[in-house]
């Protein structure tokens, strides 16, 4: 599939640079005040060697996968946070076998698959509609999904599996509905932030069964909607009590500045904007307020509404109250929005056929893409190729 060997080959290229300048720990981000957080692991140690001062939150991933175990000893607060997404570093701690030496090599691999299984279920999800596949490069090469897979995160792998378990949603199938909750299930238990997407799918469900079921039981409209919510965020929970009692710290991110209630405060509270906020507004803010507006476009002419109310709970979610720090930089603020482009896909077949639209729509996907993120970031002054792959 052409879409999917575009995505490759851009990944094929940066990566080797990367690998070939610093090698593949360089990848997980290490700070020397991590490794010098505490000395209980025999793993996690300062001859591992360290990037820079902070680091990146790849290495809570790495230190998890590498010693379930002391990780938390060297995460500070963030640890009932990590523990929690437990998902990516178990299965990189799988793909390397234990092997400390290997697992910065798993992870990135990990993420490499995650991303283009992905791109590969949004192109096949578009051809199933009758649609041609090219936007799913969209996805692929998303800003955030890049500096995702660079820095060994979360995101790929979730939003990987959450494109695939999209993919095989079918509301006539009980078996498909059966792989679909279980690739939430593990999705959500990568990144909280998929909880919306599955969600959206027993929302589907709920409006098919009220449609379709002709009986008197409320019940038997809403089983199939409240099972699959059940069983793809379900284990979330019962693994975050888990977290709770063992590391004693809360699983949720919690804290907000003065001043967050207000929408758009989190982009806003950094006026006047120097050269990567005005990157972050003209390519990931007003994008996504943009298709903010055309979700509640659809729902208005009751439109592709599931799809539609997936995305405006994502723009408003991880964008309009996205927090201050998470606006810090445009690396930041674009892996927060990879949910705000997977659900714009998912709604631009129904804007499209509205032929007076098009070239609207076309306009809004090229502010979601690559080029328009690299375009931006020159005539802005700000290294922007760089920015997401270091």
């Amino acid at each position: 599939m052409p879409v999917v060997a575009c995505v490759a080959v851009f990944y094929a290229i940066a990566v080797p640079v990367r690998l070939e300048q610093h090698g593949a720990l360089w990848f997980v981000h290490i700070g020397s005040d991590f490794l010098s957080a505490a000395h209980t692991s025999d793993v996690i140690r300062p001859s591992l060697g360290a990037q820079n001062t902070f680091g990146y939150d790849g290495q809570y991933y790495f230190a998890l996968a590498a010693d379930p175990v002391h990780a938390r000893d060297y995460m500070g607060g963030n640890a009932g946070v990590v523990y929690s997404r437990a998902f990516y570093p178990a299965v990189s701690r799988g793909v390397s076998f234990g092997s400390v030496a290997a697992l910065p090599y798993a992870m990135l691999v990990v993420n490499l698959l995650a991303v283009l299984a992905g791109t590969v279920a949004v192109a096949l999800w578009f051809v199933k509609r009758g649609f041609t596949p090219w936007p799913a490069l969209l996805y692929g090469l998303f800003p955030g999904l890049v500096v995702s897979s660079f820095r060994d995160l979360t995101e790929p792998l979730a939003f990987g599996l959450a494109a695939v378990a999209a993919l095989a949603f079918d509301r006539t199938r009980t078996r498909r509905l059966m792989l679909s909750a279980l690739l939430f299930a593990h999705a959500v238990l990568t990144r909280e932030t998929i909880v919306p997407f599955a969600l959206a799918g027993a929302a589907a469900l709920a409006f098919d069964d009220r449609r379709r079921v002709q009986s008197d039981r409320w019940w038997s409209r809403w089983w199939r909607a409240a099972a699959f919510a059940a069983g793809t965020c379900g284990p979330l929970l019962l693994w975050r009590l888990v977290v709770t009692f063992w590391i004693d710290q809360p699983t949720q991110e919690v804290g907000h500045e003065r001043g967050w209630i207000l929408p758009l405060h989190g982009i806003w509270s950094w006026w006047p904007f120097d050269r990567t906020h005005w990157l972050i507004v003209v390519a990931v803010t007003l994008p996504s307020l943009a298709a903010g507006a055309g979700a509640l476009v659809l729902i208005r002419r009751r439109r592709c509404v599931v799809p539609a109310g997936l995305l405006l709970a994502n723009v408003l979610l991880y964008v309009v109250w996205l927090p201050r720090a998470v606006n810090i930089d445009e690396s930041a603020a674009s892996r927060a929005a990879v949910g705000v482009v997977l659900a714009a896909l998912y709604c631009l077949p129904a804007w499209w056929s509205a032929s007076r639209a098009r070239v609207a729509v076309a306009a809004g996907a090229l502010a979601f893409s690559i080029a328009w993120f690299l375009l931006a970031a020159a005539l802005l002054g700000v290294s922007g190729l760089h920015d997401i792959t270091t």
